[in-house]
């Protein structure tokens, strides 16, 4: 590619959201019913990056936004393309996970859905995010490296590919 070409410009929502542990379990948001999409399903606490934000301050805020509790030792786990189909969603989704330990604060409710705290073993057993379920393992073992997965969804909102590429 030449030098000073034009760039490939992408319609993409990023996202950090963080798996933060205390003692022995993990704090994860049972997603309100009256979502559009995955009600009800576990997923970490997160969002939207904001405009001039990385993602690690995005995760930082959105736990404290969300939770009311800051976090510590936070760790880049996994980054997630999430391929939408273009009748549902223009856009592709980006999502860095993070992991981190709790530090201080309380957990307060959100309208996002509840809050609770789960064994790593519970986890596993509920209604985990689609996308995150094959990688749980990978994300909450503290001595594995960054995980890269591409995730595409059909029209009916399940999984047709998953592809994961593992960094030491």
């Amino acid at each position: 590619m030449p030098v000073n070409s034009e760039p490939h410009i992408q319609n993409q929502v990023v996202c950090a959201n963080v798996f933060v542990r205390r003692d022995d379990k993990i704090l994860m948001l049972r997603r309100s019913p009256e979502k559009k999409y995955a009600p009800n399903y576990l997923h970490p606490v997160g969002g939207k990056l904001e405009k001039d934000e990385n993602p690690y301050m995005c995760a930082k805020r959105e736990v404290l936004e969300e939770a009311g509790i800051k976090i510590k030792n936070i760790h880049l786990e996994a980054v997630f393309l999430e391929i939408q189909p273009e009748k549902y969603e223009p856009y592709n989704w980006v999502i860095y996970h993070f992991s981190a330990d709790y530090k201080s604060g309380e957990v307060k409710q959100t309208e996002e859905g509840e809050l609770i705290w789960l064994t790593e073993q519970e986890l596993q057993k509920d209604q985990l995010f689609p996308s995150v379920k094959p990688v749980i393992h990978h994300i909450l073992d503290k001595n594995k490296g960054t995980i890269f997965t591409t995730v595409e969804y059909a029209d009916d909102h399940k999984i047709i590919n998953y592809i994961t590429d593992f960094c030491a």
